[in-house]
Formats: C-alpha cells, structure tokens, sequence
C-alpha cells in the first residue's frame, strides 16, 4: 500500500504539500525511512526524471516534471507501475490546479497544503487498485519501464557527506526486493563437506560420552564432554546456515559462532590429538570465510505487477 507522498519545487527542495494524515508514531521503522523522501526530494535536482530506491522495510519512488519533483512512499511489495502511475495522477491534478508561475513564486514550506486533500483521495483509491483496473493501463505502464527504466538508487546517492566521508550503508538495508546471496562457490561447497563430516562425527561421540554413567570419568569423555560435543556439532549447523542463507546480523552471528566453536575446541583438547584439532580449527575457519566472502547479490528493479 501507499504510505506517504509529497511534492517540492525541484530546483531547491522547497515543500510545496504532503499527505498530512500521515501517522509515523505508529510504525518507528517507517518513521525512520520518512528522512529518506526528504533527501530523495532535496537531491531531485541532480536525479533524472525518474528513479527509485528499495529499502528493506519500504520503497521510495520519485518523478519530476516541469520543475515540480513528486515522491511516493510505498511498503516494499507494492508494484513499481501503480506507484509511478499514482505519481503521474498527482502530477496531472497538481498541473491543473497550480500554474507554474505560482509553483516558482512560492516562498514558504508547504505552501499549497490545501492539496493534501487530493493526495489522500489518491492515496485511498491505489491502495485499493481492483477499482482502477477500468481506467489504469498498467501494460502500457509497465513497457514504458522496462523501456526506460528508473534509475535505482543506493543509500550512498542521497545521504550527505560529513567531513568528506559518506557513510556506508548496512549490508541488511539492501535494496529491492529481498536480497539473495551470490551462487555457492566451489571453496565454500568444500568448506560446508567438512563440517557436514565434523557434524556427523560430532553427534556420534556426543551421544557416546553422554552414555558415560558418571561424571567422575578423567581418563576419557564424561557426559559434559558429550554436551561439550553436541554443542560443537550445533552451532557448526549454525554456521552452515548462516552460509546457505542470508540474515540481518549475519557477520555478526558468523564471528560469534566461530569463537564458540573455538572455545568448544579448546575444552576438548585433551580428547583430540594434535591432528584432529587442527582439521576442527580449520573447518572452522574455512567456513568462517566462506560466509565471509558470499557477498549479497547486486538486484535488479522488477517492474512487473
């Protein structure tokens, strides 16, 4: 669904209207990404005509004509052509009600306010878009973006820099729609065999030493050695997973993972010769650096509905 719109003179940024029932208290995420319309709007005169940016929790889409820049907030699965065809209604309504001496004299923010009114109508039919589908050609829409398509934006396009650094974005912000990780590499298939080995021979002598019946046994493994192993053998599936897939603090989670499955090595160190913990050490590293290395793939607009 639409969540927020509105409208600024393009060559400054200056406000002209907005939907004033917007309610960001509700929603703090979305509150948050409200600061993005106001840098995607206040960068409209160094963007083309139109363009967009994904975020993870919604999408900023923005058109500009004849001096005047029109911005849509919209959730992230909401189709790309009812939003740029609900920006070019605004554009048509906003064009027959304002010359465009009116738009260059306007001196103060928010100047044509009476038109959020018009916004909110707008705003209520497309989020019910069954009943535009009789006067909507979203075909036509639809081939004119992928024939022209709008240019996606990244984070690092609108923010502004400080001190002469511009901040990177966050990996989990990503773009579009859900982003995916790149292909498994042959390293990172290698590395996943030898855990997947190291798992299986995990839960076997986990589930032997637990089979221990006290937990006064120092000459071999006792039942918190085979908890010990278990534990091991789980958070190597942990670390398989954060490999096969994709998750908000996923760097974090592969460290962290890693420096577990450390200290259970160590804890077993009178268990293992010198040998076998080397082979546990590196599966460990080898998959660390596999997650690592597995990049989030580069996502392409999709403008179909």
């Amino acid at each position: 669904m639409i969540i927020y719109a509105q409208i600024v003179r393009t060559n400054d940024g200056l406000p002209l209207s907005a939907n004033t029932d917007f309610n960001d208290v509700l929603n703090q995420s979305i509150k948050d990404s409200k600061k993005y319309v106001k840098m995607l709007a206040y960068k409209s005169p160094q963007l083309p005509e139109k363009c967009s940016l994904y975020l993870g929790n919604v999408s900023i889409y923005l058109t500009s004509c004849l001096g005047i820049s029109y911005v849509v907030m919209t959730e992230p699965h909401y189709p790309p052509a009812l939003a740029y065809s609900f920006l070019k209604e605004l554009m048509i309504e906003f064009a027959q009600r304002y010359s465009q001496s009116r738009v260059v004299q306007a001196r103060r923010p928010y100047e044509f306010i009476e038109f959020d009114s018009v916004i909110h109508k707008t705003r209520l039919a497309f989020n019910k878009p069954q009943n535009l589908m009789s006067r909507l050609n979203l075909a036509d829409v639809e081939t004119e973006l992928r024939l022209r398509p709008p240019r996606q934006l990244a984070l690092t396009d609108i923010e502004p820099v400080r001190n002469g650094y511009r901040p990177k974005p966050a990996l989990h912000l990503g773009v579009g729609p859900h982003p995916r990780l790149q292909p498994i590499s042959p390293f990172a298939w290698v590395a996943m065999l030898l855990s997947f080995l190291l798992i299986l021979l995990g839960f076997y002598r986990g589930i032997s030493a637990l089979q221990v019946s006290t937990l006064e046994e120092f000459d071999g493994p006792s039942p918190i050695h085979g908890l010990v192993y278990l534990l091991e053998s789980f958070f190597r599936i942990y670390q398989l997973y954060l490999l096969a897939y994709n998750s908000k603090y996923r760097t974090v989670e592969s460290w962290a993972s890693a420096v577990v499955l450390l200290l259970c090595i160590f804890f077993l160190w009178e268990l293992r010769d010198p040998s076998q913990h080397a082979v546990f050490v590196v599966s460990t590293l080898l998959t660390l650096a596999a997650t690592h290395f597995r990049e989030l793939q580069p996502i392409l607009p999709d403008y179909h509905v």
